[in-house]
């Protein structure tokens, strides 16, 4: 007798109606359609199908499942989502659920617990996934289906569902939150021990041998950036991708299972080396490859998303040199960067970067931050073009448009009529594919014609703007 037909005889008698209760949403959930990979790596989202132009459903990755399922049978090559995934026959039991069977597709929170040995509070306890995960969480909030869990309705968990100050669950934190934080921080930006990235995937492995390989797992930094869920600091990582010389990343909101009872003090945050470094150099360079020993630097500790991020972001992208058939282990080294160090295509979904005014109180020098935003959901375009300003005339400021189909040393002037330089907007910054807009303050300057010049290695187009005060 088969899983589901067992399952439907259960119904029919009346069984388990709260089992019934739980499933209503089963067949629009995020478990049942695995909608989420799609949604970020799709075209219609400026997503990495751009560059490879293979469908996900030809590279084994919407069929995530471990080796056997919850009754111990091997999944077939035609597996399709079921209850059987999570729950053992016959019939339905919380304290019959197996932790490994979330973790088999859940890799990440498997890496941190069981591969780096990351502890956590709630599992130090005994707490297990569905101790804090709602059915909602589990199979599905009511339609409209979701295209992440990472959207508002996703993921109904929180700390205040259990930790309350009325309840005595939480602890006095005026000396750790001060009213100037006006409740803007998350509790686990601070009491995250970490977030967890695979740096850097080799997609040609995927395709040829559907081997889910890259360079290593990195860990012991945390990413801070505003979540759109609620408006809060809230611990990001991100996802990097190479592919035929193409280099991608996706930076999104990050559910760290790493909590620790002891949160972070002011100056982990404030004025921090990671700081100093993006004060004392404009980059924010995150992740270096030492050629020498085929390793991998990267910056530890708290990393605040700089509002220009799209700019300052620096990571070294990599390419595998050996067979795509080769076994993957964290400890290969035949990897080489492909020789850049910003990325050709890029998403940052759920989430925003801190702003300037965020940035100031945590101690950046906000005078490097230039207010270049990409056009998001934009295509690549197909070639550079230098649009006119808007509005035109303007006072005193005005924004520029231009389009960049590679990723290029971009630097933007504004020249008088003489041809005197009188302000840099951009400077030899490097920028990915991508249409890009440019806001210029031009209040220090005085009323007149001027020219503003985009230069590239590849592409040098000026254009007339009119100040009139």
């Amino acid at each position: 007798m088969t899983y589901r037909r067992l399952l439907l005889m259960l119904l029919a008698a009346g069984c388990c109606t709260g089992y019934v209760f739980a499933q209503a949403n089963w067949n629009s959930s995020l478990h049942k359609n695995r909608q989420g990979k799609e949604y970020w790596y799709g075209k219609a989202n400026g997503g990495f199908e751009n560059w490879t132009n293979v469908p996900i459903d030809s590279i084994g990755c919407v069929e995530c499942h471990g080796p056997a399922d919850a009754n111990g049978n091997p999944y077939p090559a035609d597996y399709t989502p079921d209850c059987a995934d999570c729950h053992p026959v016959p019939v339905y039991s919380p304290d019959s659920i197996e932790v490994s069977q979330c973790l088999d597709c859940h890799s990440r929170q498997k890496t941190e617990a069981v591969s780096l040995g990351y502890g956590d509070v709630h599992r130090d306890a005994g707490k297990r996934c569905w101790d804090c995960h709602t059915n909602n969480d589990m199979h599905g909030p009511p339609a409209p289906m979701l295209n992440s869990m990472l959207e508002p309705r996703g993921i109904e968990a929180d700390c205040e569902e259990c930790h309350t100050t009325a309840g005595g669950t939480l602890p006095d934190h005026s000396a750790y939150d001060p009213a100037m934080h006006n409740g803007k921080i998350h509790c686990s930006s601070c009491h995250a021990q970490t977030v967890l990235a695979c740096y850097n995937c080799h997609f040609e492995s995927q395709v040829e041998t559907h081997i889910k390989r890259h360079k290593q797992p990195i860990h012991g930094f945390v990413i801070l950036a505003n979540r759109e869920k609620d408006g809060k600091v809230y611990p990001m990582s991100f996802q990097s991708l190479t592919n035929a010389g193409d280099a991608f990343v996706a930076f999104g909101p990050f559910a760290s299972h790493t909590i620790a009872s002891e949160g972070r003090t002011c100056s982990d945050c404030h004025s921090n080396t990671n700081i100093q470094s993006y004060n004392s150099t404009g980059v924010m360079r995150f992740a270096t490859w030492n050629e020498s020993d085929s390793t991998l630097s990267y910056m530890k500790g708290v990393v605040p998303m700089p509002a220009d991020y799209q700019r300052s972001w620096r990571m070294d992208f990599l390419t595998y040199n050996g067979s795509t058939g080769n076994p993957m282990s964290p400890a290969d080294k035949d990897w080489s960067k492909i020789g850049k160090d910003t990325w050709d295509g890029h998403q940052m979904f759920f989430a925003s970067p801190l702003t300037k005014a965020q940035m100031a109180k945590l101690g950046f020098d906000t005078t490097l931050v230039t207010s270049v935003e990409a056009v998001p959901g934009a295509p690549v375009p197909d070639e550079y073009a230098l649009s006119q300003n808007f509005p035109n005339p303007f006072n005193p400021s005005t924004k520029i448009s231009f389009k960049l189909p590679a990723s290029s040393e971009v630097t933007l002037k504004v020249y008088n009529m003489l041809g005197e330089e009188v302000m840099t907007v951009i400077e030899a910054q490097g920028m990915a594919a991508g249409s890009y807009t440019v806001t210029v303050d031009a209040a220090s300057l005085p009323s007149g014609v001027y020219l503003f010049k985009l230069i590239t290695p590849g592409f040098t187009e000026a254009r007339k703007m009119v100040l009139l005060k």
